[in-house]
């Protein structure tokens, strides 16, 4: 084998420069190495009990929380490249299939970037910062996942306060978030256009966090979230009241590629981990690599992701200029969360009755990258969105 196939490392997947930005490869390194030294080898530990707040606080240290904070706050100050950057990561991690979303919350911090009040951003952000502030999103209901506009939970206004009844379920860090924002009605009879973003914090009476067990990502502290007759103050509304839609489609929308970014990491990481693998295990008296059925599958994966490499850098490009468009990023979501599968489903097959073991990161990543087709707006979903536009 040619010594081009040994690294496809994403700073030098290409001879052209890295769309990111010389900037942005700096973070890379930081977020890589606190994978590689704080969160692999703690992985079996959050199987078990979720991750807690120490790994946080290390993520802190290594400068890779609240990346978006503007400077006169305290933070970096890095632009949207940085949730894209830690997401690629995310899934270049095998502990990342531990993990779950984990730091991929921090997107959340983009609400009070651009919405929040001064007193919100005062309060918030160094917490966020320091790895004090665990945050998530409380959209999706079971009867309200991809329409959002079906969500049932409740915000009635009673004097300085908002009351909130109803529950959220499958939310990423749900069950130990120190600060939820939440998708209310405010205004039921206008479906889309009578949602509220409100932030209710842990603790709060009538709050409720469950931990759910979920196929994969076993320490993601996925949960369910329960309010009855929450009380917090008006304060706690984020934006304006009914137009939490048109704060969260901008965020939605990087949502959606930092979820593509983690299918682009983990199908390099378990390339590179695969293609070893074939090099080095003998079968038969001959390297697994050596037999001609076994080049070929490798020459599939790696085509398939070098295309989905050019298409995500092209999407990158367009994201710093602000041009990606609906139809690329559902394209997008459905290539390469489809492709993230099909190659961890080839490097299990490659790999034998090892990635069968539940130990074996291989065996991790492929449990985990089932929930990618679903995340975001499921394969079926992005397909539709597409199909509409020949309709018109």
């Amino acid at each position: 084998m040619s010594g081009v196939f040994l690294k496809l490392d994403p700073t030098n997947w290409e001879t052209e420069e890295s769309p990111y930005g010389e900037e942005m490869d700096m973070f890379r390194a930081s977020v890589r190495a606190y994978f590689e030294r704080e969160v692999e080898p703690r992985q079996r530990e959050f199987e078990a009990q979720g991750t807690d707040r120490a790994i946080w606080r290390k993520a802190a240290e290594y400068g890779i929380l609240g990346a978006t904070i503007p400077e006169a706050y305290g933070g970096p100050g890095a632009g949207r490249f940085a949730i894209m950057v830690a997401a690629e990561e995310l899934g270049y991690a095998p502990s990342g299939a531990t993990a779950g979303s984990f730091i991929g919350t921090d997107i959340c911090t983009n609400f009070l970037v651009d919405y929040g009040t001064e007193e919100q951003k005062r309060k918030y952000f160094p917490r966020i910062l320091t790895g004090d502030c665990i945050q998530a999103m409380g959209m999706t209901e079971s009867e309200a996942g991809s329409d959002a506009t079906a969500i049932r939970t409740s915000a009635v206004r009673d004097g300085d306060e908002y009351v909130i009844n109803g529950s959220k379920i499958y939310i990423s860090n749900g069950a130990k978030a120190d600060v939820v924002y939440v998708l209310c009605k405010t205004a039921p009879e206008l479906r889309g256009r009578g949602i509220s973003c409100i932030m209710v914090e842990k603790g709060t009476p009538g709050f409720t966090q469950r931990r759910l067990i979920t196929q994969g990502y076993a320490g993601g502290d996925t949960g369910e979230l329960f309010f009855d007759d929450v009380r917090v103050p008006v304060s706690n509304l984020v934006g304006t009241e009914n137009a939490a839609m048109g704060m969260f489609l901008p965020n939605m929308a990087l949502d959606r590629l930092q979820i593509i970014a983690r299918s682009m990491g983990a199908v390099q990481r378990a390339f590179e981990m695969t293609l070893e693998h074939c090099q080095n295990r003998k079968i038969f008296g001959q390297r697994l690599i050596d037999f001609q059925n076994t080049q070929f599958m490798l020459a599939t994966m790696e085509t398939e992701i070098r295309v989905g490499r050019a298409f995500y850098n092209s999407l990158l490009r367009k994201t710093r200029d602000n041009t990606v468009t609906e139809a690329e990023s559902a394209m997008a979501k459905i290539w390469m969360t489809e492709l993230e599968f099909r190659t961890l489903d080839t490097c299990v097959q490659l790999w034998g009755g090892q990635a069968w073991m539940d130990e074996h990161p291989i065996s991790r990543m492929f449990t985990a990258a089932r929930v990618q087709r679903i995340f975001a707006g499921a394969t079926e979903l992005m397909k539709s969105q597409l199909g509409r536009r020949y309709l018109a």
